[in-house]
């Protein structure tokens, strides 16, 4: 590779995922529909309704699957430092200890 070529990263590809998809479906489901005799109107509308469903659903878990590909990362888990300790007052050797068998 020449230095002067710059690698292209995954976020610049994920607004062009979504729609080429659906596309892609729409055209499967568009040839489907084509071999479909037109004698057969009943199967070839359920071919449409299918197609336009999947489509749609595509499209959504598809946008969602990429807003979470571009989400920040989560914050790292806090340190021992930023944690607080509890202990409870007195003396736990001593009678006035809290014995939860007891």
């Amino acid at each position: 590779m020449s230095p002067g070529h710059r690698i292209r990263r995954m976020d610049s590809y994920l607004p062009y995922v979504t729609p080429v998809l659906t596309l892609l479906w729409a055209l499967i489901c568009l040839r489907i529909y084509t071999m479909i005799s037109p004698e057969n109107a009943g199967q070839r509308r359920l071919i449409a309704i299918g197609g336009s469903i999947g489509a749609a659903l595509i499209y959504i878990l598809i946008s969602n699957v990429v807003a979470i590909l571009q989400a920040p990362p989560a914050e790292p888990p806090q340190t021992e430092e930023g944690r607080v300790k509890v202990q409870m007052k007195g003396s736990i050797t001593g009678s006035a200890a809290f014995d939860p068998l007891a």
